[in-house]
């Protein structure tokens, strides 16, 4: 399992992602609405509580067995976020960087450069490229030794999507690769099943991993002022440790309004992941059934500030497991705001 350092931080990107979904339902909408730059700029404060064995807290360093999901750890955040675009004179092509409005609410640090390009008042086409950025992700060096403190490894990722979307329907392929900098899953004395794994269980343990989504979203307009969003996704890891990798299905569906100057979301997600192999530290092949809740709220332009939105974000995401260590429980909650120029 890969583990992804301080995943909420992109959070705060949830509240433009979901109001560019909401008013992306029309189709004749432009990308920008007029030529040269634009963006978004922004700050969260925010609380999450978590307890996750793959939380790399100093606080959850130490386990003493594999039988529990790790220590619940409280933490505050406050983290900035951005994005810049650059949208051409006919408003036909759209350059930007920064933290992504889509996909976001996998929780995933996400920061892209890429392009989108409007055919017609239906059709567009996106590609991204994310690169990795250095000291953002990161995971236990061997996360199944007991008794002693773990020791921390980097996350070395790039990836790439591509989008296709004819209004109201949008089909998305995304390709990304991981490689744990320092893997020494099941390197401690007697890690499997009381006995020093052999060389063949080490390397079924190994994470880096090749990782394949195929997504499909729809929009569709309920009433006036109130979208539904669904969105279903094959998603393929396919990773050196044949243990660590796995076929998901997942699926979500999003209720959106706009009255005046607010704005409500909420979503239900939800996933089923299947492994391909017995994991070696615990005798079983992993399954794992995800389920997350989420709710933005917007008001725009607080205190007639032109320009602006404050936000309020909340999130709950359980993780069950037929294996305890990979069980994992979230909440967070964060207030910002944000200015659009």
């Amino acid at each position: 399992m890969i583990s992804r350092k301080h995943s909420l931080l992109s959070l705060p990107l949830l509240l433009t992602s979901s109001l560019l979904g909401f008013s992306s339902v029309a189709i004749a909408k432009p990308l920008a609405k007029s030529p040269g730059f634009s963006g978004t700029i922004g700050i969260n404060a925010g609380f999450s509580d978590s307890q996750n064995q793959f939380n790399t807290d100093n606080d959850n360093a130490q386990t003493d067995d594999l039988n529990n999901p790790g220590k619940d750890i409280s933490t505050g955040l406050l983290f900035p976020f951005f994005r810049v675009a650059y949208t051409s004179e006919d408003l036909q092509t759209q350059y930007f960087l920064g933290q992504s409005p889509q996909n976001i609410l996998d929780s995933a640090i996400q920061y892209e450069l890429g392009v989108t390009h409007k055919f017609d008042e239906r059709q567009s086409m996106m590609l991204a490229y994310i690169p990795h950025v250095p000291f953002l992700k990161e995971t236990w060096s061997d996360p199944f030794l007991t008794d002693a403190a773990r020791e921390k490894s980097d996350i070395d990722s790039t990836a790439v999507r591509v989008a296709y979307k004819f209004a109201p329907v949008q089909v998305e392929y995304a390709y990304a690769s991981y490689d744990i900098e320092d893997e020494q899953s099941g390197a401690q004395n007697g890690a499997c099943n009381g006995q020093n794994c052999t060389a063949e269980e080490q390397a079924l343990l190994k994470r880096d991993s090749d990782y394949q989504r195929l997504s499909l979203e729809s929009s569709l307009r309920l009433w006036q002022g109130m979208f539904a969003k669904a969105n279903v996704y094959y998603a393929n890891q396919d990773s050196k440790g044949e243990s660590q990798s796995y076929d998901e299905l997942h699926y979500s569906l999003s209720i959106m309004t706009k009255y005046e100057r607010h704005f409500l979301s909420v979503q239900a997600a939800f996933s089923d992941r299947e492994y391909s192999a017995e994991n070696p530290m615990f005798g079983q092949t992993q399954q794992q059934d995800a389920a997350r809740y989420s709710l933005i709220y917007a008001y725009t332009e607080p205190f007639n500030i032109a320009d602006t939105n404050l936000n309020v974000i909340y999130q709950n995401k359980d993780i069950d497991a037929n294996i305890d260590f990979y069980d994992s429980t979230t909440n967070f909650v964060s207030v910002g705001m944000s200015y659009n120029f």
